[in-house]
Formats: C-alpha cells, sequence, structure tokens
C-alpha cells in the first residue's frame, strides 16, 4: 500500500507540470493517478490529491 509520504511526493511532480502540458491531459493524469491511489487505499482523500496538485496554479 502507498503512503501519505507517496501521494504528496506524486502531487509535487504533477504540479511541476501544471503549466508545462495542457489543461485537459493534466487533469486526466490527476484523475487517473486518483483513481490508481482510491484503489490501492480507501481512506484516499481525492480532493486533497487535487488541491496539492494545483495549489500553486490558484496562485499564478
Amino acid at each position: 500500500m502507498m503512503t501519505r509520504k507517496d501521494y504528496v511526493e506524486t502531487a509535487k511532480i504533477l504540479n511541476q507540470f501544471a503549466t508545462e502540458i495542457d489543461s485537459k491531459t493534466f487533469q486526466d493524469l490527476i484523475f487517473e493517478f486518483s483513481e490508481w491511489f482510491a484503489s490501492d487505499n480507501p481512506r484516499f482523500d481525492e480532493n486533497k490529491f487535487w488541491d496539492a496538485c494545483v495549489k500553486e496554479m490558484a496562485v499564478a
């Protein structure tokens, strides 16, 4: 099972590419990772993951 640390690091990596790829592809990547993580861990919070992936975009 993956841990919170894994989810945080994945969100950081995705966040770094948020402006490098088109928004639809970026959203699809977040969704796919969320589905995978949720199937691995029922306590995984998809909303928190989404927020972590897009946190710098809201400021920009």
